[in-house]
């Protein structure tokens, strides 16, 4: 069986993604002889210098685009194939569904910021706001965007919050999540938040979570709120820090936040909570069932446990451990002193991130959005 053919008949996603490889790997080397077959037809003047030079361009355009898709594929296998089966559920086919991941993959990858280029953070929040359905525009021509948590708001009122601070992404990043390379400007990384409500997510004033799912069922996320000493404060007019505690967050599509940015964000949270000796924070999450409800394989296990004991000095209750895996294809175990080396490296990442938020009077942390006028543009829909 070729590995083409097994690409409708492998009986899982990393099955899937195997043959995917060998089916590219295979394409480029057919290509490869083209090119030898064009520049042989040249040299005997059987190919005009004019159709050569066309058959080459398109032969190099096709190549250029399956190198960049088996690049990713080898360098993040391991988070394309967790993203297909959280995304499968929405596909027909596992094609269907490949095709989605790594074509946000691949645009994700080639819109990073290069040296001496600056990263377009109008064209990303664009693609956040179209992933979610976020923004519309009304009858009366005002554009308005959505807040998961409180609903349509005017547009300067909702900005799209990082899961997962961009300034993370490192080496020591990848590693966690068991890949060679990982890139946080996708819409995956993001949810889009009413402002205030946005500063506190970056601040740690609150978390997301999700319910427990039925089987076959999307999980219920909700807001939990992580220092209660605001409670009582105002978010906007009638609404307080307590009224969002517990509250479910509405999407207008299938699409959802990466579970893994959500894990991560929820980790150092609560490694940030018990550093800090918010103990009576941590018994109303465990009370509550708000420890972690869909366990997966989101972190490597030991560089966790390295992160846990350097952050807050202790051990992370044994049900985080649920949601991590050991061994990785791809990506092998470093030995304890890397690893030591990789959570202090990561460790100072994220003070460093702290730090920045701290330092911001609205809590706004990573975010870029000085364009938010040119969000709007044409992006929205009439109702």
């Amino acid at each position: 069986m070729t590995a083409i053919s097994q690409l409708s008949t492998t009986s899982s996603t990393n099955d899937f993604l195997d043959a995917k490889i060998e089916s590219i790997s295979a394409d480029l080397a057919v290509n490869s002889k083209f090119k030898d077959y064009f520049e042989n037809a040249k040299k005997r003047k059987a190919l005009a210098d004019e159709d050569y030079d066309d058959a080459v361009k398109e032969l190099e355009l096709e190549v250029n685009q399956k190198e960049r898709e088996l690049i990713t594929l080898r360098r993040q296998k391991k988070i394309i194939s967790d993203d297909i089966d959280e995304v499968l559920p929405q596909y027909s086919t596992v094609e269907g569904a490949y095709s989605s991941v790594l074509m946000a993959k691949i645009m994700s990858a080639s819109g990073k910021q290069r040296k001496g280029k600056k990263f377009d953070q109008s064209a990303y929040s664009k693609a956040v706001l179209s992933f979610y359905g976020a923004i519309r525009r009304t009858d009366s021509g005002l554009v308005e965007k959505y807040c998961h948590l409180t609903g349509w708001q005017p547009e300067k009122h909702v900005k799209c919050a990082h899961l997962v601070p961009k300034s993370l992404e490192s080496d020591e990043l990848a590693y966690l999540f068991g890949v060679r390379e990982t890139v946080l400007s996708e819409p995956r990384n993001r949810i889009t938040l009413n402002t205030v409500i946005k500063g506190g997510l970056d601040n740690g004033w609150i978390v997301l979570v999700p319910n427990k799912p039925k089987t076959g069922e999307e999980p219920v996320w909700r807001c939990v709120l992580v220092d209660h000493s605001i409670a009582s404060n105002m978010i906007s007019i009638g609404l307080k820090w307590g009224d969002i505690d517990g509250k479910t967050l509405e999407f207008l599509t299938p699409n959802r936040p990466a579970r893994r940015y959500l894990y991560l964000r929820y980790v150092i949270t609560f490694l940030h909570q018990q550093k800090l000796g918010n103990v009576e924070w941590l018994r109303r999450v465990e009370a509550r069932g708000y420890v972690w409800a869909t366990p997966g394989p989101y972190l490597r296990k030991s560089m966790l446990l390295t992160l846990a004991r350097r952050i807050s000095d202790q051990f992370l209750p044994e049900v985080f451990y649920d949601s991590t895996f050991t061994i990785v294809d791809g990506c092998p175990q470093r030995s304890p002193e890397d690893e030591e080396d990789l959570a202090m490296g990561f460790d100072h990442k994220i003070q460093d991130a702290l730090a920045e938020i701290g330092g911001d009077e609205e809590g706004s942390g990573d975010d870029e959005e000085s364009g938010d006028d040119e969000e709007s543009g044409d992006e929205g829909n009439n109702d």
